[in-house]
């Protein structure tokens, strides 16, 4: 239970859907994990978030409520965990030709990116690349596809864990470890690739 104190906030009126989506987040990221969120004032409101498939159900509810038609029937995942360090990726296309590409660092929304996210799209530029030229879709003279390009349409989430995480910017908002570009793009180079040779449908 939560009241603040006016000698600290200068706001002390909350809005209702601001903590939904922020709480709504949460409960993505942390697959299982159960949130319930109830608003005591006037009428009162209340809501509950759980999701057994986490990031997988993130994309799903942004194409849902952005009217997006998927391109491909799975959603791509994939997980991988060290000692010190954690990544979940979950992807798919959709038929708009907008790019949707939310990061998090410990939960935390990189809103300005940072090294997870520069590591995760030179992975999926070589890796659609690679695979293009492998199946034949692209013939030796023709030029590699611009990461641009590959992520028009698509939605993804890249979330990981670290023990230290550096961020950067007056906002704390870009993650900064150097090792985390590196990481993501070996994880995703894998694991985007794996699911490109056993999926030819998708």
């Amino acid at each position: 239970t939560f009241f603040p104190d006016d000698e600290i906030f200068e706001t002390l009126e909350f809005d209702y859907s601001t903590l939904q989506t922020r709480l709504r987040e949460m409960a993505f990221l942390t697959k299982g994990l159960k949130i319930s969120f109830t608003d005591e004032r006037d009428a009162g409101r209340s809501d509950t978030f759980q999701f057994d498939n986490g990031i997988q159900d993130f994309v799903a509810y942004m194409h849902s409520t952005g009217a997006k038609e998927p391109l491909h029937n799975k959603i791509i995942y994939f997980q991988e965990e060290t000692a010190t360090e954690e990544i979940e990726v979950a992807m798919q296309w959709n038929d708009s030709y907008q790019e949707t590409l939310l990061t998090f660092a410990n939960n935390i929304n990189t809103h300005d990116g940072g090294t997870h996210l520069s590591g995760f799209r030179s992975a999926l530029t070589r890796t659609m690349n690679a695979y293009a030229r492998e199946k034949g879709l692209l013939k030796e003279k023709d030029k590699n596809l611009e990461g641009e390009d590959i992520r028009e349409g698509i939605t993804a989430i890249v979330s990981v864990k670290l023990q230290e995480p550096q961020f950067e910017g007056q906002t704390k908002t870009k993650l900064g470890n150097p090792g985390m570009a590196g990481f993501v793009e070996s994880i995703v180079n894998t694991g985007l690739g794996e699911f490109l040779e056993e999926n030819p449908s998708e």
